[in-house]
């Protein structure tokens, strides 16, 4: 009997994990490796899922740790798993063809996460999948700390017996880019598709992704964060040999790009080389942040000053080759006529969230007036209890799906802002752009 247009369930394993089956960046393990090969398969996007076990410790002698230790480890509580993905990588496992790239890959997440999902959401479904919490406090608790996993492998120490030395936490999470996110299947074979694909995730180091609660690392310099049971989980659709979806597939690809400010005037200046942009947004970062178990290094915070102070944005202009586009004005924010404003500007707010997904249709998010307003406390991670969600974006082209050309052209960004001391600003911009992958039996190519 033909099984041709039934749906077949893949369990992959990862092609490079060591034989102990631990995955860690402190041990040398940086990247995770999943092939899904060629085949007369039509993979479905939407259906894959990163699953596997994690677990945090302290030091080398695996330490889990209690709320009885001080100088407590945290992760961003919106991000959970996503913390760890520094970069993820898709491309054509026969031709070796890189498909899509996107760095900096948890920091795009830590803005994406946000403004698609509800803090309902965060605290029940999303906090069993992707391990998040809206509450660093309980998030510290059920994950950072959790000594009752379901982890194959014991992880010894002081564990104890009692728990049958299995620790960590179970997690299960698709992955947010613009090939697995989109609507169409992805062909499979070398004859009429992509010729497999190879999905590469590389880690972040421990000091990105661990940070002290009380913003003293003493006693942290050791912690880590470890992987076990991986695998890649996946959904297609079983094809006739030869079966085409045409010629080409097209998806909205994310690109990133790395600037820092250090200015009361910040120009930013971006050159894409991208042909259909259809939304750019920002989120940024003290540089010192960056790396430093004293402070959480994938916050999503207003500029800001030395020790923790906000540098309020009065004036953020949007250009194309030096003229405004597509606002045809000075965006002045609420702050710039009341100086004792702390609440967030509407402006500001919506064009960030229209960036990310239509203003009009974008019924659950966690921006609110704790996250997104410039009444950051002093210890950041503890705003709006998530953390901070600040941003600024603008989206050029929602109704065509065509978007903008920026091939030849330079996207720029003018900030006018109150940053009159001496701390750097880490900015990352990313762009959503329309992509086309067109594939032959000699090779896959990818048009921005």
């Amino acid at each position: 009997m033909s099984r041709v247009g039934q749906n077949v369930y893949m369990d992959i394993q990862p092609s490079n994990v060591v034989s102990t089956g631990r995955v860690s960046y402190k041990n040398g393990n940086p990247v995770i490796q999943f092939i899904i090969g060629e085949n007369d398969l039509h993979l479905l996007g939407s259906s894959v899922r990163f699953c596997g076990n994690i677990q945090f410790l302290r030091d080398a002698n695996r330490t889990i740790q209690t709320e009885a230790d001080g100088n407590l480890m945290c992760i961003d509580p919106k991000l959970g798993i996503y913390n760890i993905i520094d970069t993820l990588t898709i491309s054509s496992q026969v031709h070796k063809s890189t498909i899509e790239r996107i760095a900096h890959y948890n920091r795009f997440m830590a803005t994406y996460m946000p403004l698609v999902s509800s803090e309902e959401e965060s605290l029940g479904h999303l906090s069993m999948t992707t391990l998040q919490s809206p509450n660093i406090m309980t998030q510290r608790e059920s994950v950072v700390n959790n000594t009752n996993g379901s982890s194959t492998l014991a992880s010894g120490g002081s564990i104890g017996a009692n728990l049958l030395n299995y620790a960590g936490s179970s997690f299960c999470v698709n992955l947010p880019c613009g090939l697995l996110s989109g609507r169409n299947p992805i062909p499979l074979s070398r004859a009429n598709g992509v010729g497999g694909l190879m999905v590469e995730i590389q880690l972040s180091p421990d000091q990105q992704v661990l940070f002290s609660d009380d913003e003293s690392p003493s006693g942290l310099t050791e912690a880590f964060y470890e992987l076990t049971d991986l695998k890649l989980i996946c959904e297609a659709e079983i094809v006739s040999p030869g079966t085409s979806v045409g010629d080409t597939l097209e998806y909205n690809s994310i690109h990133s790009y790395f600037n820092s400010i250090n200015s009361t005037n910040a120009i930013l200046n971006f050159q894409l080389g991208l042909s259909s942009v259809q939304s750019i947004f920002i989120n940024f970062v003290p540089s010192s942040y960056i790396n430093n178990l004293e402070q959480d290094g994938l916050a999503t915070l207003p500029i800001m000053n030395t020790d923790d102070v906000v540098a309020p944005i009065n004036q953020i202009v949007f250009t194309r080759g030096g003229i405004k586009f597509p606002l045809q004005y000075n965006l002045d924010t609420n702050v710039k006529d009341d100086t004792t404003s702390i609440a967030p500007d509407p402006q500001l707010v919506k064009n960030f969230v229209n960036a990310i997904k239509p203003y009009y249709s974008n019924d659950h998010l966690q921006v609110s007036y704790l996250s997104n307003g410039r009444g950051i406390p002093a210890i950041t991670h503890l705003a709006g209890e998530s953390g901070a969600t600040f941003g600024v974006g603008v989206a050029y082209d929602m109704i065509s799906g065509q978007g903008i050309n920026f091939q030849n052209v330079n996207c720029g960004v003018s900030i006018d802002c109150g940053l009159n001391t001496d701390n750097p600003n880490a900015t990352y911009l990313f762009a959503k752009n329309k992509s086309t992958l067109v594939f032959t039996p000699n090779g896959v190519q990818v048009l921005n």
